[in-house]
């Protein structure tokens, strides 16, 4: 017994001992190469920008990333790179270092294609095609004739600045301006690079981070023709009530309800496409003015009926005072509202 567990013992021993160099060699790998912060210069361009969701303030963008850095230890003698696709990439990076980028915005990217490139002074090209839906902090209070910059933030949480930095990469940024997005204009793709440290932890260490910043500028036709129009529509014909003659108080008062009541389906309607947030945006505060001007148009009405009691000459000059003056004013305080 004491002679067999002796044997096993020695056994492992000669395996550790066989294959120590060689885990050494796989660990030494994955670590950065030479002494100083590797460099990786960074690029991105914008396939196609499909969706912006106001309500979970989310877009969804294809992306094409490349990052290129160079590692010595992957030099090897020929004239003709390594090339790695999809699966095989995979298990290539597995065995050597690379950046281990991770996408700060969005939770699990779909990657559709990627590629590894080795050069033999051990240049290293890697690109890969994602697409997904990224988090966006926007600010919607011009909505829909807003402006807004979408960002795409990635870092490496395993290597610290001094271990591994982001630079960009000019000569592969960019999108195609021909392409047509979805209710939006891309008008500029930029690029910054910044150290960032996570919030809440304790450590010092910061962390380089790369961000492409897509800046659009919304198309409002949509909403010309489905919101402002109607509502215009709406209280143009509310205003109609005072060619009614005062005397028929009740029939002003029901043309007036049913304008209300139109405007109020309105907004219901497009309640489910306008974004939750706790300030009022452009189409809110258009609304709020053709409540405004509905309700005054009825105390003008309730006046008439109840307080002036105006002879008819009189009435009929308020009548042409209110039915030209609040169209006036409500058009003024709708073009106020979206040019200001």
């Amino acid at each position: 017994m004491d002679v067999n567990v002796t044997i096993c013992s020695r056994l492992v021993c000669f395996v550790t001992l066989l294959f120590l160099p060689g885990v050494a060699g796989a660990d030494e790998q994955s670590l950065p190469p030479g002494g100083q912060p590797v460099e990786v210069a960074c690029g991105v361009f914008l396939g196609n920008l499909s969706a912006i969701a106001e309500r979970s303030e989310t877009f969804n963008a294809d992306l094409y990333l490349s990052f290129r850095w160079r590692d010595a230890r992957l030099a090897f003698v020929g004239d003709e790179p390594k090339r790695f696709l999809e699966e095989s990439a995979v298990e290539q990076l597995k065995q050597m270092w690379w950046p281990e980028i991770e996408f700060v915005n969005t939770a699990a990217p779909e990657v559709t294609n990627r590629a590894l490139e080795i050069s033999p002074d051990g240049s290293v090209r890697y690109e890969l095609g994602v697409t997904g839906d990224f988090r966006a902090d926007l600010d919607l209070r011009r909505f829909p004739f807003d402006r807004q910059t979408l960002a795409v933030r990635i870092q490496s949480f395993i290597w610290t600045v001094d271990q591994m930095v982001f630079v960009r990469d000019p000569t592969r940024i960019g999108f195609n301006p021909e392409h047509t997005f979805e209710g939006v204009s891309v008008t500029r793709l930029t690029t910054d690079v910044a150290r960032r440290r996570i919030p809440g932890w304790t450590t010092a260490d910061s962390y380089s981070e790369f961000a492409a910043s897509i800046d659009v500028k919304r198309s409002a036709t949509f909403y010309v023709w489905t919101v402002f129009t109607p509502i215009v529509l709406i209280f143009l014909i509310s205003c109609t009530s005072f060619i009614v003659p005062i005397k028929d108080f009740s029939d002003r008062i029901g043309i007036s309800l049913t304008a209300l009541l139109a405007c109020v389906a309105t907004q219901f309607a497009m309640s489910f496409t306008l974004p939750q947030i706790p300030y009022l945006t452009v189409i809110d505060m258009s609304f709020v003015i053709t409540y405004a001007c509905i309700a005054l148009g009825v105390l003008v009405s309730t006046m008439q009926a109840t307080l002036l009691r105006d002879p008819p000459d009189r009435a009929e000059r308020i009548n042409r005072l209110a039915g030209f003056g609040l169209p006036v004013l409500f058009l003024l305080l709708i073009a106020l509202c979206v040019i200001l």
